[in-house]
């Protein structure tokens, strides 16, 4: 059976090409999180959330730090999801198999 293990050969790299694809496009919001504040920042997401405040010798200085809470609630969100969603996609992946649970995940 060549034919079928060559056709089998090409399911798994393809597999392994669209996982890779996957991952990148989509993890690396969740594990690249420290250089996508730095971007959104300069972007000036959540900028309304900074407001002014007197420093020492009455300078002015620009207080963000309910901006980095809000960053800060987003990973959380995403990290605690990332890991709780595991136990049903374990699931769906043992009876319904790879097609099924990726497009489910995506």
């Amino acid at each position: 059976m060549p034919g079928l293990e060559n056709n089998l050969s090409v399911r798994r790299c393809l597999t392994f090409a669209t996982g890779l694809v996957e991952c990148l496009c989509f993890a690396g919001a969740v594990f690249g999180w420290a250089s996508l504040v730095f971007v959104l920042k300069e972007d000036r997401y959540f900028s309304s959330l900074c407001v002014n405040a007197t420093g020492l010798n009455n300078t002015q200085t620009l207080d963000c730090s309910a901006q980095d809470e809000q960053f800060s609630l987003i990973f959380t969100i995403a990290s605690f999801m990332n890991n709780f969603l595991t136990l049903p996609h374990g699931f769906l992946f043992d009876r319904f198999g790879t097609t099924v649970t990726r497009l489910y995940g995506m």
